[in-house]
Formats: structure tokens, C-alpha cells, sequence
């Protein structure tokens, strides 16, 4: 193979010796470097694969290139001329066999994905037909209630009171930032513990989670709280707006 700087300057001409609009000096400089240099042939190759040169008419298949000492493949002499001309034309039919392969490659390859395309509709076909079970319904929060004080209190699972804010509406929370760090929104969808009513269901906040609501009012939590059963965020004035326990109808445990 010749040294990288003589292949540099054949690339530069792999183009227009594949159009044949090279100089016939160029030419001939072209096909005794490609003889010797498999690199240019596969990059020549490459080049014979694009749609454009593949209107050329096809060439039947070559088992190698001419020799590089300008003997045909039976070893015989020929003439510079004829030499060149033999080796022109059995390279082209080397690059043209090697772009039939990997235009048959090509098309195996999207066969197989047509084939695995049509496998999986036909999957998800199935899927779609067959009868859905019920959904189950994945809470965020089990709501319970206790008794505190003679009061009836909305609780999560652990027995933390829950809380409304005032500045609050059914469909937002007025509580963000620092506001929700001390008074944590309860993660939703929520779901009744036993003997518990009332209207619940969860709005999005601004992250995208979802937040409880109970009878249109969003659900929290409070850090002054250090144990279950405590209400010390009842009647709290904190940013911006006033916090209540959350009361419920019927008799807490």
C-alpha cells in the first residue's frame, strides 16, 4: 500500500473516476494505486454503493483484481494499454459485486424489520384483546381518622393529623417553596381506610406531583408535629394564610 499521503491524493479522485470524467492520466494513476491498496478499493467500493452511481449498468462478478505487475489473471503479458484496460475492468467488477452484497445485506436487514414490526403489533393486537382485569387502585396515602381531644381528625396511616390552608382552592395549592417544607402537601391519589367518608381526589402541583385533596381542600402535613395524635398546627397563622385540622363526620378510633 502506498503511504498515507498518496492515498489522500487518489481519494480526491475516486469521485470523478467513477463518473469517468478523470483525465486518462489520472485514470491510470487511479487503477495502479488501487491494485496495490485495499484501503482506496474499500473506500471506492463505499463510493460505488451510493444511489446515484448504482444507475451504472451492472458488471458480473470478479474473483480478484489484475496483478500488479500488469499480467492478466491467465499470466500473460499484455501492453500498458490493454493492462489498464483489462484492470479497469475487472475491478469494476469487483466494486460492483461487493455493492450487490451489501445492497442484498441492506435488504435483509429491513426484511428482519418489517418482520419484527408486524410481530409486535400483531403482540400488542393480542394485548388489546384480551379483557382487562379491574384496576386496582394504587394510593398515595391511606386517609384515617382519630380521635383528638373530643374532636374527630382526618390522619394519614400513621396517625399524623392532616391539614387544609386557608389561601388554598380545590384545584391549587397556595403553599410552595419553604411553605411546603414545613408543611408537607400528602402525595395522592389517597384512598378510605375503614369507616371513613367524604369526597377525596388530588390536584397536580407545580412539579407535576400529585397532592390529596379531602372535600376540595388540599392535604398536608406539619413538622410541628413530632408524633401522632398532636395538632399543633391548628389555628397556626404561617405564610400567608391560616391552617385548620381537617375534621370528619362520625366517630374517630
Amino acid at each position: 500500500m502506498d503511504g498515507s499521503g498518496a492515498c489522500a491524493g487518489i481519494r480526491s479522485q475516486l469521485g470523478v473516476y467513477l463518473t469517468g470524467a478523470i483525465a486518462p492520466a489520472d485514470r491510470a494513476a487511479v487503477v495502479r494505486h488501487l491494485v496495490t491498496c485495499v484501503d482506496c478499493r474499500a473506500e471506492l467500493a463505499g463510493l460505488a454503493a451510493l444511489p446515484a452511481l448504482l444507475r451504472r449498468p451492472p458488471a458480473r462478478a470478479a474473483a480478484q483484481a489484475p496483478a500488479p505487475d500488469g499480467t492478466g489473471f491467465d499470466g500473460t503479458a499484455e501492453d500498458g494499454a490493454a493492462g489498464r484496460e483489462r484492470g479497469e475492468a475487472q475491478l469494476g467488477r469487483l466494486l460492483s459485486t461487493m455493492a450487490r452484497r451489501r445492497r442484498r445485506h441492506r435488504w435483509l436487514l429491513a426484511a428482519a424489520a418489517l418482520v419484527l414490526a408486524a410481530v409486535a403489533g400483531t403482540g400488542w393486537g393480542l394485548r388489546l384483546a384480551e379483557p382487562q382485569a379491574p384496576a386496582t387502585q394504587t394510593a398515595g396515602t391511606v386517609l384515617e381518622t382519630l380521635n383528638v381531644g373530643g374532636v374527630t381528625v382526618l390522619t394519614d396511616a400513621e396517625g399524623y393529623t392532616l391539614y387544609w390552608f386557608g389561601p388554598d382552592t380545590a384545584t391549587k395549592s397556595a403553599c410552595q417553596g419553604s411553605c411546603a417544607r414545613n408543611w408537607q402537601p400528602v402525595t395522592g391519589p389517597a384512598a378510605w381506610g375503614p369507616g371513613v367518608a367524604g369526597i377525596i381526589g388530588a390536584i397536580a402541583r407545580p412539579g407535576g406531583s400529585l397532592q390529596a385533596t379531602y372535600n376540595g381542600h388540599p392535604l398536608y402535613t406539619t413538622t410541628a408535629d413530632t408524633g401522632p395524635g398532636q395538632t399543633k398546627g391548628n389555628g397556626v397563622w404561617s405564610h400567608g394564610g391560616e391552617w385548620h385540622e381537617v375534621t370528619v363526620p362520625g366517630r374517630g378510633g
